[in-house]
């Protein structure tokens, strides 16, 4: 029996193929209800968990923890070697009753820093005859300016003034021994010829009266006489020249006198000046820095730096809060990592009276740099000044025994 034809399309629609049919009801499958996501409602229920939670952290942590360190026994901070300073006293805070400071270390008097000398004008620095840590003397030349040879040259010619004028002291000296003695025999030889011209007027005198001779020749003999005595006249006042005068001294080694004393002080002048060309230390002490090499002009704030390092001293910066504390002669101990664990000692030496703003703060970001304090200065002893020589400006920790002080008045009272 013959089938009737059928449309291909309409074949591959009505009978379906092996491979797409999974033995399950197709009408069944097209009407099943699809199911809500459920996953970001989740999400968004955890994120508002944790952030609830930490909320409820940062408000409830400190009494938590504190009821646990109670509970537990344990300290905070107990495993650290940090000890962090409770931020309303900062840096000076009263430890077992003792005042703590920032201080640096430094030389007795201070750092000095050693400039040209004055008059030094813009002169560069030709030699430099110390080096760091040099011990020098007051006195000593620390460097040698490139104006040294000027001014060796201005003494070398002040030097020979004074040569000069010691030798003309010398020749007016003989010349006015020769002079003197020179001048009285003159006046002694017009003497005589005074006399003997005197002599001849009364003679010639006597021998007109009577009519033994003219008058002519009587002039002649008197002229005679007038001109011996204004001989003898101007002798004697060029005799005066040669006298001792008010300082006891004749007027041309007086004069001679003046002019070596002015020559002397030339000298000392040119030496003076030859100074300016050399830098000399101040005082004693070592050399701490120096600033500025050979060719080079002096930087301004100094050629070089040097203190007393062989007596060492701290400056702590007290809050001003707790200067009432300290007291001269108390005893205190200084700490730094770089001084290791062995602190320097020595005792309270001068409490200082003008209030200032802290210059020395602690590495925390959090520290306040605006707090005032008095300058506490501490002398260290002989061992600690030799250990801390090697550290000026170093930065330390003081700690001021208050509490040994305060418990011996306690038991006094």
């Amino acid at each position: 029996m013959m089938t009737p034809d059928r449309n291909p399309g309409q074949s591959g629609a009505s009978e379906a193929l092996p491979l797409l049919d999974n033995g399950k009801d197709r009408s069944s499958s097209e009407h099943a209800p699809r199911r809500p996501l459920l996953w970001p409602i989740r999400v968004l229920a955890l994120v508002s968990a944790l952030l609830l939670g930490g909320i409820i952290g940062l408000y409830f942590q400190e009494p938590i923890m504190r009821v646990a360190y109670d509970w537990t026994g344990l300290k905070q901070g107990g495993g650290s070697h940090a000890v962090r300073v409770p931020p309303e006293a900062r840096v000076a805070t009263l430890s077992k009753g003792d005042v703590v400071a920032l201080g640096r270390l430094q030389p007795a008097g201070g750092v000095v820093s050693v400039a040209l000398p004055q008059g030094a004008g813009d002169a560069r620095i030709d030699r430099i005859l110390v080096a760091e840590g040099d011990k020098v003397a007051k006195g000593d030349v620390f460097a040698v300016l490139d104006s040294l040879a000027l001014y060796q040259s201005a003494l070398t010619s002040a030097e020979s003034t004074l040569e000069i004028r010691r030798a003309a002291l010398a020749q007016a000296r003989v010349q006015v021994v020769a002079t003197e003695a020179e001048l009285r025999a003159q006046i002694r030889g017009a003497e005589a010829i005074l006399a003997k011209a005197e002599r001849e007027l009364e003679r010639m005198t006597s021998l007109l009266d009577r009519g033994a001779t003219t008058q002519a020749i009587l002039e002649n003999a008197e002229r005679s006489y007038n001109t011996a005595r204004a001989d003898i006249d101007r002798l004697r006042a060029s005799l005066t020249r040669y006298q001792p005068g008010p300082d006891g001294q004749p007027v041309d080694i007086a004069v001679a006198l003046a002019n070596l004393s002015a020559a002397e002080a030339a000298v000392a002048q040119a030496r003076s000046d030859l100074d300016r060309a050399k830098v000399l230390a101040p005082q004693d002490g070592t050399v701490i820095k120096v600033a500025a090499r050979a060719g080079e002009r002096s930087p301004a704030g100094g050629l070089l730096q040097m203190g007393d390092t062989a007596r060492m001293e701290a400056e702590l910066e007290v809050f001003q809060t707790m200067v009432p504390q300290v007291r001269v002669g108390q005893r205190v101990s200084l700490i730094s990592p770089v001084l290791g664990t062995m602190p320097l000692t020595g005792t309270v030496s001068r409490i200082g009276t003008l209030v200032g703003r802290q210059n020395v703060t602690a590495d925390d970001p959090a520290a306040n740099t605006d707090a005032r304090v008095l300058i506490v200065t501490v002398a260290l002893d002989e061992a600690s000044s030799l250990r801390a020589a090697r550290y000026v400006n170093l930065e330390v920790v003081g700690r001021i025994a208050v509490a040994a002080e305060k418990a011996a008045g306690a038991t006094g009272q």
